[in-house]
């Protein structure tokens, strides 16, 4: 992505969120999404993408390009704000500590490209090499992660020399080659409130698992998080299974590193957002490739 709007100030790392940081990752989305909180008919679309997620209607949600703008204003502060919460745990941030390449599956939303950004604050400094954040999704999220990225770099100061952002737009249940070539060259891969949504295709989800046991190289990391309630629990023949449950038998191929089955995320009180933000609960699995 390019097209980057520079900030004014010097990079300040860890100290650029300012007080209470969770509000500065809210004005970044204020700032990007500005225009789509003023449509008249944003309230009606939300209500839509409400309806059509009960039925699991996911490509009504995101292949209808004037859907995706609403989606990241309502939906994307929650867990922009719980990604970055997650990262900021240890073991992620020794992992971020290490310059990597990452890979986020299903993310053209923009939640793991502010949440994670705002977690790399933490350890960036002007000496570091950068940090690549590639989002990848099967609906052309661009414009969308472009005003992300240039609010971000903006208010942040973030510079290329920082991170760099990439995009990618495939389908996760008909992965090409190029997607699988980024899973071999990336050492985190993260799976975050998608693989629910790819179970509506129960064949080729199972793919899916395959080709992210095959292509993960050893060493690297994949990172699951879903939702810790019903949504992520997936019924084969007359069984219900949680999604965890899939990589959790895989033994033989991962080492669990961080392993919660129901993580509560509430924000701070008193942040300044135009629109609700709710807490989530969310099951989190942190594998390392054997």
């Amino acid at each position: 992505m390019s097209e980057t709007v520079s900030g004014a100030s010097e990079f300040r790392g860890k100290d650029v969120l300012g007080k209470p940081q969770e509000q500065s990752l809210l004005n970044v989305l204020r700032m990007a999404c500005a225009e789509a909180m003023q449509r008249p008919d944003f309230a009606a679309r939300v209500q839509d993408i409400k309806q059509k997620f009960y039925v699991r209607d996911f490509d009504g949600i995101f292949l209808e390009p004037s859907n995706l703008s609403v989606y990241t204003a309502q939906y994307v502060p929650r867990r922009a704000l719980c990604y970055y919460d997650l990262f900021s745990h240890p073991q992620l941030q020794r992992i971020l500590q290490t310059q990597p390449q990452i890979l986020c599956l299903g993310a053209g939303s923009g939640s793991e490209l502010l949440g994670i950004t705002a977690a790399c604050c933490q350890i960036l400094s002007d000496n570091t090499q950068p940090i690549t954040i590639h989002s990848q999704d099967y609906a052309d999220w661009s414009p969308i992660l472009q005003s992300l990225e240039n609010a971000i770099r903006y208010k942040w100061n973030i510079r290329p020399s920082h991170i760099t952002y990439e995009f990618s737009k495939d389908n996760l249940l008909s992965m090409t080659k190029s997607t699988e070539t980024l899973i071999e060259n990336s050492q985190l891969v993260t799976a975050m409130f998608v693989f629910g949504e790819l179970f509506a295709d129960k064949a080729n989800a199972i793919n899916f698992v395959k080709t992210i046991v095959r292509c993960t190289k050893p060493g690297a990391f994949f990172l699951l998080v879903d939702s810790a309630g019903s949504f992520s629990s997936i019924k084969v023949g007359s069984n219900s299974y949680m999604a965890y449950m899939f990589f959790d038998s895989l033994k033989q191929h991962f080492e669990p590193v961080i392993s919660d089955d129901s993580k509560w995320f509430r924000h701070a009180r008193g942040l300044d957002y135009p629109l609700p933000i709710e807490n989530m609960r969310y099951f989190v699995r942190l594998y390392q490739r054997k």
